[in-house]
């Protein structure tokens, strides 16, 4: 009997030595690949987080619906001053948002890497493209990393539609919400295969033509636009033709009238970076998002289309004239900015695709806060 317990003994030391080496193992960082195609050992445990851009925020409420903000210990102020109706709802629900420090303005260059170093981050999170930091920011991003700071790029601007499930899926990874991330992605995917299914019937021959004009009112020059990225990268997906891309080789420039009196669109968007807060002040903007009923999103939208110049489109006249919220550019969100500019290029083939449905959805399922705005309007 002792012989036996004494083998016991020496059996169970051994399993618990070999317990205690492997456990090293089972913890070793986890690595994965970023939107910029590096290989990024994320930190055993991650507490503390930078954003490039405060906009991630709701890409966080789609992990972390609770609290999205629990582990930011620093951000750009991008969303308050580019959104400010949009933050008002998540400071509603998270007034602690505003303790929230800030390490910049809403320019890349303004981002403060001596702030960022001392508020002790595990992880920062960039863009590819936009306000904050991006991958060709190198000498910042090796100043992070000698600090103990892991940088991950993720991106929803760039190429929107492909890009925005794997940057879910890296939040997820960060975060260690996997199972929520495949949730949204899986959704995602759903909506995007009915619009999908449906381009495939469309007849061949003659493209959509479509003008995409950005950011209506914020400067005396026109007609700003996007082209290749951003919500310019829907009509390519959705095989229509965007007037401006012989004219304008990157991501956005800027068209003059003539041309686009000349080379009529059959389809006209706008986007809108007008709230209810702006009518008073800058009537040539147009309100969409938080807040805005659909009668003051109409109204500012006819006050719109009542310039000369614009009264002179032919998708003006025939009532093929839209426009939508500016910040679908950059958000996860925007699967249903995507459905409704199928709905407008081909209302026939998507008759009864309801992009108003699918952005319910969005907000029931995957955000801490209510849906209350209107996000896209059209001509009367």
């Amino acid at each position: 009997m002792f012989t036996m317990l004494m083998l016991f003994i020496r059996r169970f030391s051994i399993i618990l030595a070999l317990t205690y080496l492997l456990l090293p193992l089972c913890a070793q960082a986890q690595v994965i690949t970023d939107l910029a195609g590096r290989q990024v050992d994320l930190p055993e445990k991650i507490d503390r987080i930078l954003l490039g851009e405060s906009r991630y925020i709701p890409a966080l409420g789609i992990l972390q619906p609770d609290d999205p903000l629990r582990q930011i210990v620093g951000m750009l102020p991008d969303f308050k001053l580019a959104d400010p109706a949009g933050y008002q709802q998540y400071q509603q629900q998270f007034p602690h948002i505003d303790a929230i420090p800030l390490i910049g303005r809403s320019a890349r260059d303004s981002f403060s890497v001596e702030q960022a170093i001392a508020l002790d981050a595990d992880v920062a999170v960039f863009g590819l493209e936009g306000h904050g930091p991006t991958s060709k920011d190198s000498r910042l991003i090796e100043q992070l990393k000698q600090a103990g700071v892991t940088v991950v790029f993720v991106d929803f601007r760039q190429e929107p539609i492909k890009n925005t499930p794997t940057s879910i899926t890296i939040l997820g990874q960060v975060l260690g919400q996997m199972e929520r991330a495949s949730t949204f992605n899986k959704f995602y995917q759903q909506q995007l295969d009915a619009i999908e299914q449906r381009l495939q019937t469309l007849p061949a021959g003659k493209r959509t033509k479509v003008f995409l004009h950005s950011r209506v009112g914020l400067g005396s020059t026109c007609c700003e636009t996007m082209v290749n990225g951003m919500m310019g990268h829907f009509i390519d997906w959705l095989a229509a033709d965007n007037i401006a891309t012989e004219y304008v080789p990157g991501t956005a420039g800027i068209i003059n009238r003539e041309y686009l009196l000349i080379n009529q669109p059959d389809v006209y968007i706008a986007t809108a970076i007008g709230s209810v807060n702006t009518l008073t002040d800058s009537p040539q903007f147009i309100a969409l998002g938080a807040g805005v009923s659909h009668e003051l999103a109409q109204q500012s939208f006819q006050h719109n289309l009542s310039a000369p110049w614009l009264a002179q489109l032919d998708a003006v006249k025939q009532k093929r004239a839209f426009a939508i919220w500016h910040h679908f550019y950059n958000s996860p969100l925007n699967i249903a900015a995507l459905q409704a500019f199928a709905k407008w290029l081909y209302p026939n083939a998507f008759n009864d695709l309801n992009p108003d449905t699918t952005l319910e959805e969005i907000y029931r399922r995957f955000q801490p806060i209510e849906l209350n705005g209107t996000y896209w309007v059209g001509t009367n």
